[in-house]
């Protein structure tokens, strides 16, 4: 289920975790991966459906994306989610930046308008 503030909410082990996506925790992923961390996560043109983004970027995002509402929350949450909630980034993503388009793969397309992107 996702919210137009950026937060997603997901199962997990037979919880429900909120997950939010907000400018502090962009800030964070920019502070430990680089300026551009966002553009990281989508695959470079020509990509093919075996590409994966850097995955110590997804744990680190899932991770701060717990810490507003499940600060007790570790890795190995991330893991569950992950595992339980199939295309959670792309949705989180979406949540998050909704002017994103996602099409029915779950892959993002589209001119995304996110911060540090051209429009």
């Amino acid at each position: 289920m996702t919210d137009p503030r950026g937060a997603l909410t997901v199962q997990a082990g037979g919880k429900s975790y909120t997950l939010w996506l907000g400018m502090s925790v962009i800030a964070g992923l920019q502070g430990k991966h680089g300026q551009d961390v966002l553009q990281r996560l989508e695959p470079p043109a020509g990509a093919s459906d075996a590409w994966m983004p850097d995955l110590n970027i997804v744990v680190d995002l899932f991770q701060l994306a717990l810490q507003r509402y499940h600060a007790d929350a570790d890795r190995y949450v991330v893991d569950e989610i992950l595992a339980e909630n199939v295309g959670a980034l792309q949705s989180m993503l979406a949540a998050a930046f909704p002017e994103q388009s996602v099409d029915k793969g779950g892959k993002a397309s589209g001119n995304a308008k996110r911060p540090g992107r051209a429009a």
